[in-house]
């Protein structure tokens, strides 16, 4: 079979063979680095979430205490996922629960692992793989990630729902908002999906198992930060074999235009790294593509 065309796929390079198969490999690599942060804005209602919120945040010791966010609606809170983070804010230190039910989050996978044998998923070894993308999606993995957000959007919504409580509370606007997703989501241990197709982890799965490469947890964020009308985009790099996101904010450092706005890049496999800032050697070369799909309905 021979190759007939090249194209970036997020962090991931794809031949499109003359059977019509496209045939990938993984570009994955963990980047570190660091500088800093500062908007009005009045967050948004988190859209068709079924709420399963309850009181605002509360401080717990040292830490603000987001709370519990649950999914489907009444799973116990006994068992869910503590995230313990801190952030460049006032105050520092913060905490949140995640429950989502154990059919839940079986189901999500196995629709995920349904839809990736529905376009022709196959791995070739650990870095490469071979699949069929649907009308549109030659090119890059715009309809895996579209698939991931549609199918996990409640179990999201729910995460988000805890931010949205505490950015009311607080009074705090955009970038402190974005500041505090992102910390949170940073601080998810760094670890490859490598038994997932295409190498990425549903993303309601990351903030349940607490763990998740540069994409997934890159898509996590790209959700809740959607949720709470902040807009952001996934990008990736061929030479930098990697995956950051950007937040369409005003942020200190470094930033690029597309479609007529300025998005910073924002780091989320290194601990602490502020909105704005990338190791400068993932600036040369800069390859940066966004890989973008359709708007939520």
């Amino acid at each position: 079979m021979t190759p007939t065309a090249l194209a970036l796929v997020r962090s991931v390079l794809c031949a499109t063979l003359v059977s019509g198969t496209t045939a990938c490999e993984l570009l994955r690599k963990d980047k570190s680095g660091r500088p800093a942060p500062s908007a009005t804005w009045v967050p948004t209602a988190v859209p068709t979430v079924a709420s399963t919120a309850g009181p605002p945040p509360a401080v717990a010791g040292n830490a603000v205490d987001l709370g519990v966010a649950a999914y489907p609606p009444g799973t116990e809170a006994r068992g869910a996922t503590q995230h313990d983070w801190t952030a460049s804010l006032k105050p520092s230190s913060y905490r949140v629960r995640y429950a989502l039910g154990r059919g839940e989050a079986a189901a999500i996978r196995a629709d995920y692992r349904g839809y990736a044998q529905k376009v022709g998923f196959r791995p070739i070894d650990a870095d490469r793989f071979s699949w069929q993308p649907p009308p549109g999606c030659v090119g890059d993995m715009r309809c895996v990630y579209a698939q991931a957000e549609l199918r996990d959007r409640f179990a999201v919504g729910a995460l988000s729902e805890r931010f949205q409580a505490r950015a009311r509370q607080a009074k705090i606007d955009a970038l402190q908002t974005a500041t505090l997703v992102v910390s949170m989501i940073q601080g998810i241990r760094y670890e490859i999906p490598k038994e997932e197709p295409f190498g990425l982890l549903p993303p309601a799965l990351v903030a349940s198992e607490k763990r998740g490469d540069c994409d997934s947890k890159a898509l996590l964020a790209h959700m809740v930060l959607a949720d709470l009308g902040i807009d952001s985009v996934l990008i990736s790099s061929e030479a930098h074999k990697h995956t950051m996101l950007a937040i369409a904010l005003p942020a200190q450092g470094s930033s690029f235009t597309w479609q007529g706005r300025r998005y910073a890049f924002t780091e989320m496999t290194a601990v602490g790294s502020p909105i704005g800032h990338v190791n400068p050697p993932l600036l040369s070369p800069s390859d940066w593509r966004v890989v973008a799909w359709s708007e939520r309905k």
